[in-house]
């Protein structure tokens, strides 16, 4: 077995470059020496009698093209001969040693990832393990030169991160001697993102070296209790949270109810409110369909065709792909509630199909039990719920089977982004006024799903990352509201900033920043849309809507303190 062993390396060795090129170039040197030793011999050089270490010097040099002179040939065969051994040392230079020898040495090299971050890093965060919502994550984190770290195993994904300037680190995320080369004891935040059950030794290790927070996210809720007591400070299911927005849109969607207004202080919520097909006020431009006059909410913005239109102009086209979102107080949007469920004709049963009962289907699930909705499952495995279809909702005899010719809306949930794709058009196709809503897991298949048909789309990595980023900027993820993919609204304090005592056309914000005031709360009086005259008075709390990125570049021109419900 030794020798076997022994045999098969030898002949390894033997194939390995690195062994037959140095061996061919050798024999090459050798028989240009005895050429050399005999053209010499014949008178062809102006020395004579040389030893082999005059002819090796000789080839070596001559080969190389350095050519010192005191060697030099007298005859034509002997420049023929020197002109030969030129051009073959030039040949092995370029074709054999730098590209096949040199080069492949030097990536190996240049692409080794490192195994250890700077130690001038400090107060850092150390994210263990790679992924879209990581993606999403250090994206933000970039943005507000929070520095970082990535420990992940894949090596394509830890050079990619390093040919980007990122600190990245090849390895186990859960081995101690990975987590010490992150400087644990130094960062500020470990973020645990490698499973459920590597997540558990990443928090016990980092519990017990470091005084840094923790958070975990999960992939199963029932571990959650354990990474509490292991240590972690946060522990968040990015699914679940994702479930729980889908699901509150769909039942709005479906019931009207204002299951998902999000309270901002002072008795002003807000919240998106979709367009049924059959609505009187669906067609009607945005002035012509009296809701703020009505209702008294305002309509801060509009969700249409893919794109958030922040403070829309009044001639916005109201149609049954448009989501509301309106601000005022909780009497007003229930009266905005009672505008958008005055129909124009019966539009059927309220019934609701969910594709994709996995964990972000079963929090759906779970909102629609909450609120009394009827709603059908799509899954290819059987689970213990009222009314399924065993199949793939990317078939169309299985939607119509689940009934989506007559559903009200339809969840599309599952974890595969072009099985959901493919959904959203067959549902599109067969019903071209159900309302659709729609996860995607990586941000690059949103603009797909709406093109496709969706009404409504939010993806797992820009809600995981995102939430992620505010617990690490703030300590916690209360204070901005998610309006839609990647656009929050967050809530300023204009004491003692920059913004005291100017108006809002003085501050130049959009143009600066890209951030637009929604509102104004000053003294429980709010002023929805506020006109560009308004000025902001010490101890009024501006209502701002922006990308992460824009909110941040506005608290900073301005000197803003973000201020809690």
């Amino acid at each position: 077995m030794v020798l076997q062993i022994t045999r098969s390396r030898l002949r390894g060795v033997l194939k390995s470059p690195y062994f037959t090129y140095p061996v061919g170039i050798l024999a090459i040197v050798l028989l240009y020496m005895l050429i050399f030793l005999y053209l010499e011999g014949q008178g062809n050089f102006n020395v004579r009698d040389s030893d082999y270490i005059t002819a090796f010097y000789w080839v070596v040099i001559s080969m190389t093209t350095t050519g010192y002179g005191d060697i030099v040939p007298v005859s034509a065969a002997g420049q023929l001969f020197s002109i030969i051994v030129s051009l073959t040392g030039l040949l092995i230079l370029f074709a054999i040693i730098l590209p096949l020898m040199v080069t492949p040495i030097m990536d190996r090299v240049i692409s080794s990832p490192r195994s250890r971050i700077r130690k001038s890093m400090s107060g850092h965060v150390v994210i263990c393990g790679y992924s879209p919502i990581v993606e999403t994550l250090i994206s933000e984190l970039a943005g507000r030169d929070m520095p970082f770290a990535v420990i992940d195993p894949s090596e394509e994904d830890v050079m990619t991160l390093q040919r980007h300037g990122y600190e990245a680190i090849k390895g186990d995320p859960s081995d101690e001697d990975m987590l010490m080369n992150a400087h644990i004891d130094r960062a500020s935040y470990v973020i645990a993102n490698s499973g459920d059950e590597r997540n558990a030794a990443i928090v016990l290790t980092t519990s017990q070296a470091s005084d840094c927070r923790i958070i975990a996210l999960v992939e199963r809720q029932e571990t959650a209790h354990y990474l509490q007591y292991a240590g972690a400070d946060f522990v968040i299911s990015p699914k679940q949270i994702l479930g729980t927005n889908i699901g509150l849109t769909a039942v709005s969607s479906i019931s009207f109810e204002l299951t998902d207004a999000v309270d901002l202080g002072g008795n002003v919520k807000v919240c998106k409110l979709p367009v049924y097909p059959d609505n009187p006020i669906a067609g009607r431009k945005l002035k012509d369909a009296g809701i703020r006059e009505s209702t008294g909410a305002n309509v801060v913005a509009v969700f249409k065709n893919g794109e958030l239109i922040v403070n829309p102009p009044a001639g916005t086209v109201i149609d049954e792909a448009t989501v509301l979102v309106l601000m005022g107080t909780a009497d007003q949007l229930k009266r905005a509630g009672a505008v958008a469920r005055d129909r124009g004709r019966s539009c059927g049963i309220e019934q609701a199909i969910i594709a994709g009962y996995g964990d972000v289907g079963k929090e759906v699930a779970r909102q629609f039990d909450e609120h009394g909705l009827r709603y059908t499952v799509i899954d290819l495995k059987p689970y213990d719920v009222k009314d399924q279809v065993i199949g793939d909702s990317a078939d169309r005899d299985t939607l119509v089977k689940a009934g989506i010719e007559r559903a009200s809306a339809i969840v599309v949930t599952m974890n595969d982004d072009a099985r959901n794709m493919l959904t959203i058009l067959l549902a599109r196709n067969l019903n071209p006024h159900v309302n659709i809503i729609a996860r995607a897991n990586v941000h690059n298949s949103v603009g797909k799903m709406y093109r496709a048909g969706a009404d409504y789309v939010m993806s797992l990595s820009s809600v995981g990352g995102q939430m992620l980023a505010r617990i690490v900027e703030r300590g916690g993820f209360e204070d901005t509201v998610l309006l839609s993919e990647n656009v929050l609204l967050a809530r300023y304090a204009v004491s003692g900033s920059k913004l005291e005592g100017r108006t809002i056309k003085e501050s130049d914000m959009q143009s600066r920043t890209g951030c637009t005031i929604v509102g104004v709360l000053e003294d429980d009086r709010f002023i929805p849309d506020p006109d560009p005259s308004e000025v902001l008075r010490p101890g009024a709390t501006i209502m701002t809507v922006g990308t992460a990125r824009q909110l941040e570049a506005c608290a900073s021109a301005y000197g803003l303190q973000k201020v809690s419900k």
